[in-house]
């Protein structure tokens, strides 16, 4: 079993190691459409781009941050460009809590830094043959459908 597990550790560190450069490529692709957006600001802008508006606290539970650090998420979001990318309003319905809604300008941030992440992601499948891309799809589902089942206790 030991074999197993350094086997297991090693791919994943394999695969750590392969998003870090693709992160670093990602960087450099979306530089050119003007938005430098940290992870928690993409998981942000992508939550929201799904459905408009979030409170702060239902946004928070989406990027998997702390108060404190959505504070400064949110802030970075609103100040750090000409345009704002989301825009905070006192919730309606209950006056104790803060919706965020994305802005015409946060959505083409966030499609800026989708197409840059899919880009790198296409360059380097790009250079698999067709046997290998069908056999990485083909673990990549079984990956993917073993993470979506709920862990038994233990």
């Amino acid at each position: 079993m030991k074999r197993r597990e350094q086997a297991i550790r090693s791919l994943a560190l394999q695969m750590f190691d392969m998003a870090t450069r693709a992160w670093l490529a990602t960087q450099r692709e979306k530089m050119k459409g003007g938005y430098d957006l940290s992870e928690s600001e993409f998981l942000a802008l992508n939550a929201l781009d799904r459905v408009s508006s979030l409170s702060v606290g239902e946004l928070r539970g989406h990027v998997g941050v702390l108060p404190a650090q959505m504070s400064r998420v949110i802030k970075a979001l609103e100040q750090r460009y000409d345009e704002k990318l989301v825009l905070c309003a006192i919730n309606p319905r209950d006056k104790r809590k803060i919706d965020v809604s994305i802005t015409p300008t946060g959505r083409r941030a966030v499609e800026a830094f989708r197409r840059a992440k899919i880009a790198a992601l296409v360059g380097a499948l790009g250079r698999l043959g067709d046997a290998d891309l069908a056999e990485y799809a083909r673990i990549l589902n079984k990956i993917a459908d073993t993470a979506a089942r709920p862990r038994g206790p233990g």
